[in-house]
């Protein structure tokens, strides 16, 4: 894996969804999250995944990765508890990016390159449109190439 020196990362719904789920790669989202909102122990924790960051990172979400998080938490779930994830989400330290005419146009062109959700388009084009690195398990961006991948699924399936 190259080493990692944007100070900007994308988040994408498998992420999140890990994080919120207490999935094994939970505590590199939540500490990533704790550090963009200034906690110097998160850091050290990420030094494995981060290496060459000195400073908080800026983190980005797109609205469509926030709608798949909110409907996917909505059926497990139920639409009220959901709805009150995404507000907490909203008021963290992420930021959220809208489905501009720029990110659809970028998500629709990496969609025609990759057999990938169109969801996951938009992570991709979002990382992209803002110079940063997209945080993910996912297998379907394992080898996407249009951006820097900072790698949190199963360290054996790399």
């Amino acid at each position: 894996m190259k080493e990692h020196k944007s100070t900007a990362i994308t988040l994408d719904a498998w992420a999140v969804l890990a994080w919120l789920q207490g999935e094994p790669a939970a505590a590199a989202v939540k500490n990533l999250l704790e550090w963009a909102e200034g906690n110097e122990k998160a850091k050290h924790a990420l030094a494995g995944l981060l290496s060459g960051l000195d400073t908080p990172p800026h983190l980005f979400l797109n609205l469509v990765n926030l709608g798949e998080v909110y409907y996917i938490l909505g059926r497990r779930q139920g639409a009220s508890e959901a709805k009150e994830v995404i507000e907490a989400i909203k008021s963290g330290p992420v930021n959220l990016v809208e489905a501009t005419e720029e990110v659809v146009m970028a998500a629709a062109a990496i969609k025609m390159k990759h057999a990938l959700s169109y969801a996951d388009a938009f992570a991709a084009a979002t990382a992209r449109l803002k110079n940063a690195s997209l945080l993910t398990g996912d297998p379907e961006l394992k080898s996407l190439e249009e951006v820097p991948i900072l790698w949190i699924g199963d360290r054996e399936s790399k």
